[in-house]
């Protein structure tokens, strides 16, 4: 194998990365189930469930072949970006719906 200049320190570089975005795709994993579980009644969670599931799944595929895409434009850190900054934009988004999302059952509990 033919290793280029600074092969190891980009290695590390890409390991860090990969960590962060695991550490964020945990956070937010256990975040979306915790609020789910919250507004979804008891009988209807496993189908909420099944249907988060086929969305996370569906979107690896997509997320794949839109990767492929974003790299040949871009270059391999592209699509790199590009799911930091969705993500930000996602969250930024969604961060104030949560509290009211998560909090619905006590709603419906006082009613």
């Amino acid at each position: 194998m033919i290793e280029a200049p600074g092969w190891p320190r980009l290695w590390i570089l890409a390991m860090a990365i990969l960590f962060v975005f695991g550490i964020h795709a945990f956070i937010w994993s256990t975040t979306s189930r915790t609020v789910r579980m919250r507004a979804v009644p008891a009988a209807l969670q496993g189908r909420v469930g099944s249907l988060y599931s086929i969305g996370v799944f569906g979107g690896i595929v997509a997320g794949q072949a839109v990767g492929g895409v974003i790299a040949k434009i871009w270059g391999i850190t592209g699509p790199f970006w590009f799911a930091f900054a969705g993500s930000a934009v996602l969250l930024a988004l969604l961060w104030r719906e949560l509290a009211h999302i998560a909090h619905a059952d006590e709603a419906a509990l006082a009613a």
